[in-house]
């Protein structure tokens, strides 16, 4: 599909025209690209508490991108009491965790992993567009951050899913 209506680099967002490499346009591109990985880990995730996590997660990715580019509040703290609640569930699954975790292990944990770095991102942008761009809804950053923490949470447990053991690094100790 395509309008050519964004062929001189602007594009349409609900509070009018803007250049595509607006702030506000980073940060709808930086959501759209934690929905794809999202989208993407789902595929490699075979177990449904978790798969059932990331549809709703995604859902409220777009709650986020429309509280941004409207004047509506659709994440609010009930969303991240909810994200809170998840990540104490998997949690107590995986038992206690050290700080300083190496990426990888297994295939899931992986992707999980990457989503959340992705996040990362996508917080520090939305901070600092905060300074530019209003971001009426606070709860917003919040939720980013719960989200990150969650995305941790969902990986370590599929290393432990899969038999996996986690590796740490150990701050001053090298190979």
């Amino acid at each position: 599909m395509f309008t050519r209506e964004g062929d001189k680099g602007e594009t349409t967002v609900p509070r009018g025209r803007v250049g595509k490499d607006s702030p506000l346009v980073n940060l709808l591109g930086d959501i759209d690209e934690v929905n794809s990985f999202i989208g993407l880990a789902l595929t490699k995730l075979p177990w449904e508490d978790m798969r059932r996590d990331l549809e709703v997660v995604q859902v409220d990715l777009f709650a986020v991108g429309e509280d941004w580019s409207t004047e509506k509040e659709r994440i609010g703290e009930d969303r991240v009491k909810w994200l809170e609640a998840r990540t104490v569930e998997y949690r107590k699954e995986s038992g206690p965790v050290k700080l300083f975790i190496i990426p990888g292990g297994s295939e899931e944990a992986a992707f999980l992993h990457v989503a959340r770095t992705i996040v990362r991102r996508l917080e520090r942008n939305a901070v600092k567009h905060s300074k530019e761009v209003e971001l009426k809804n606070k709860w917003t950053i919040v939720y980013l951050n719960r989200l990150s923490s969650l995305l941790f949470a969902m990986a370590v447990v599929a290393n432990k899913r899969k038999g996996r053991q986690e590796r740490y690094y150990e701050i001053g100790k090298f190979f």
